[in-house]
């Protein structure tokens, strides 16, 4: 297979790039308009105005720039300008930006640290509550805890089948029977099967991913459902251990002990 043909590098787009670099439209044009000048006499202010476009009164004042920053220099009487090698010019243009960055690098770090606080997203529409729990899933590294109820754990199946390869710590509450059971997670399930009062409770999830990220509240396709999803940690905190506590719950009244699947679920110091 013949190689991809490189775009042709025109003078307009070595314009853009030498404008992303530092230099001005003008001191651009005029770099250039010095790099095409085939004598080795270097030229006047009035040759690269008339050549390059630029203003005659702006002329002087952007090659002084140029020989500031470089990538000119100026020699005999009357002032006559020739470009720095391009090579040579990058290179030191290179070793300044480094020195600056270091000295910035080592200023920043100097200043007095500050905890900023998480941002706190709210999720309203169904249908974008339910892209995110999908793509926390697919995203998880370490562990995944959820909450769901049936109809929102259905929906989510595809992104739970595809992290089933994965070493995760997984864990699923459920307040009422679900259909298919997740491979790989420890399920809680509750059963609200002719129980009138919790039948009708609104849906809303519960999950956790990581210990780093957490999405909270509610799951119901017509309303305006005002779910958290956040990276706080004290708000992590709090939906991991309403987790926690749906599952201890469940299992005292079944008479069994959670331990195994709650313990790597808290902080250290709590564990």
């Amino acid at each position: 297979m013949s190689a991809a043909k490189k775009s042709p590098v025109t003078r307009d787009s070595l314009v853009t790039l030498l404008t992303a670099n530092g230099l001005t439209r003008n001191e651009a044009l005029a770099y250039l308009t010095l790099l095409e000048d085939e004598s080795d006499q270097g030229m006047s202010g009035y040759e690269v105005a008339a050549r390059s476009g630029i203003p005659r009164s702006a002329v002087y004042a952007v090659l002084r720039k140029l020989e500031n920053a470089g990538a000119a220099f100026c020699y005999g009487e009357p002032a006559r300008f020739s470009p720095t090698e391009p090579s040579r010019w990058i290179e030191q243009t290179r070793r300044e930006t480094r020195s600056r960055l270091d000295v910035l690098s080592v200023g920043l770090a100097s200043l007095p640290k500050r905890s900023n606080p998480e941002p706190v997203w709210i999720l309203n529409r169904y249908t974008e509550i339910m892209d995110r729990i999908d793509a926390m899933i697919r995203q998880a590294q370490q562990s995944i805890y959820l909450s769901l109820w049936p109809r929102e754990l259905t929906l989510l199946m595809p992104a739970v089948r595809a992290v089933a390869a994965r070493d995760l710590h997984r864990v699923l509450h459920s307040p009422a029977v679900i259909p298919e059971q997740p491979m790989g997670f420890a399920c809680w399930v509750d059963d609200v099967t002719g129980d009138a009062s919790r039948e009708g409770w609104s849906h809303k999830a519960l999950v956790v991913v990581d210990r780093e990220f957490a999405l909270i509240g509610g799951t119901e396709p017509d309303s305006d459902n005002h779910t958290v999803w956040t990276a706080n940690p004290s708000l992590v905190d709090v939906a991991t251990n309403h987790i926690i506590l749906d599952i201890t719950l469940l299992a005292q009244s079944r008479g069994v002990d959670p331990a195994e699947v709650v313990s790597p679920m808290m902080r250290p110091h709590l564990g």
